[in-house]
């Protein structure tokens, strides 16, 4: 019995259906409106969220989904994970401007190195990164969210290894709290807006 056995590795015939999950369960991000101005372009966001996904299973990440419908969705990235430059080409880096705006390729640009250097601030040198955590709306409270990042825990403790998370709700950070993550720092991005950033690191237990 595998590490991930009550869960399955995304595989790219899927993309479609993990694309739609995370889609629907950011599609009142506040941040929507800074990263895509354009109200015309920002219903691609869902192109934004495809690339991602495509990417990460590029790159060989563990991308997790609860099921062949894609409830829900996690992707895990190693401290040390490295994305090249073809496989962003792959994933269609090129035409996300053309599809959500140039202002988005910026956004995105400055919002990259603004959680960077959280990490470099709150990260210990190895970790792993809880990158993605979505759970389709009709499906919110009702575990699955646990089921997707349970597992992944209780291996990190196993190893030792810190957990490093992310969020834009505040009201996440009760659920992260509740996995034993201690919260970091809150924070705005892009500074002076109203948009969140908590950011949260997990010690493994012991």
């Amino acid at each position: 019995m595998t590490l991930f056995q009550k869960l399955t590795q995304l595989n790219i015939n899927q993309l479609d259906a993990a694309t739609k999950c995370a889609t629907s369960a950011f599609a009142d991000d506040p941040s929507i409106k800074y990263a895509i101005p354009n109200p015309r372009k920002r219903g691609n966001i869902h192109y934004i969220y495809r690339y991602f996904i495509k990417l990460s299973l590029l790159n060989g990440d563990k991308v997790m989904v609860t099921s062949p419908e894609c409830e829900g969705i996690a992707i895990w990235l190693t401290s040390n994970a490295k994305s090249p430059w073809w496989n962003k080409v792959r994933a269609g880096l090129l035409l996300l401007p053309f599809r959500c705006g140039w202002h988005y390729l910026n956004y995105s640009y400055r919002e990259e190195k603004f959680a960077e250097a959280l990490k470099q601030k709150h990260a210990p040198k190895h970790y792993m990164y809880l990158a993605l955590l979505a759970v389709a709306p009709e499906y919110q409270g009702k575990g699955y969210a646990s089921k997707l990042i349970r597992p992944m825990l209780n291996h990190l403790d196993k190893i030792g290894l810190p957990c490093y998370a992310e969020t834009q709700n505040r009201k996440n950070v009760a659920m992260y709290q509740k996995y034993g993550f201690e919260l970091k720092e809150s924070t705005f991005f892009p500074p002076g807006s109203e948009c969140e950033v908590h950011v949260l690191l997990r010690n493994p237990e012991r």
